[in-house]
């Protein structure tokens, strides 16, 4: 890879993060609520949970975003393409990338991933909504065991869709749940600790 390439790449990261990050200190700001169907004062009658959906939808793709470039450029590092890792896939695949990356540094991530973890005592929650116009209840969403990166990768891939996050007013009608972090700042310490060492990849 180009050092132009290479230091735009390392920018993309760090910027997809940082706007990842301000929505979240926005929802912070103006005590947006997950759960109340009450208007946000001085936002022009937009009620809590449509307005924390919406944002949140943005900073999960930004989010998602930065760690999928972030896992590109680890195995650009490797010499690895991860155009050839994702040959024949639709969607942005962060489990394949991350299961492309070099045998050693898998470990290395997880490590890093727990002790990002270890820095935010209280976690976070996992939210999913769900829009239906049918009287029988729908079925809950998929009981995952998450405590790895590894699976963390898979529950935004599969679970989450990351990517499709900036079509998710479409996915309403489809009476699909939509899934969400209550906290992103685990998956922002992760980013910012391996981008600090990133040499040792």
């Amino acid at each position: 890879m180009e050092v132009t390439a290479y230091r735009l790449l390392y920018d993309n990261i760090h910027d997809f993060k940082t706007t990842a990050m301000h929505v979240e200190s926005e929802i912070a700001r103006h005590g947006i609520l997950s759960r109340s169907e009450d208007a946000v004062p001085g936002m022009k009658g937009r009620r809590h949970q449509d307005m924390w959906v919406s944002m949140k939808t943005v900073s999960h793709f930004n989010l998602g975003i930065a760690l999928e470039l972030m896992l590109k450029l680890l195995l650009h590092l490797n010499k690895i393409s991860p155009t050839a890792v994702l040959r024949g896939k639709e969607g942005h695949f962060l489990a394949k990338l991350h299961d492309a990356i070099p045998r050693k540094y898998p470990a290395q991530l997880e490590s890093t991933f727990q002790a990002s973890r270890s820095v935010f005592s209280e976690g976070f929650e996992l939210i999913a909504f769900i829009n239906a116009s049918s009287p029988t209840p729908p079925s809950s969403p998929q009981d995952r065991d998450i405590s790895s990166l590894r699976e963390f990768f898979e529950y935004f891939d599969e679970d989450m869709k990351w990517w499709e996050k900036r079509y998710s007013w479409e996915l309403i009608d489809r009476g699909q749940w939509r899934h969400y972090l209550s906290d992103i700042s685990v998956f922002v310490e992760l980013i910012n600790r391996v981008m600090r060492d990133v040499e040792r990849y």
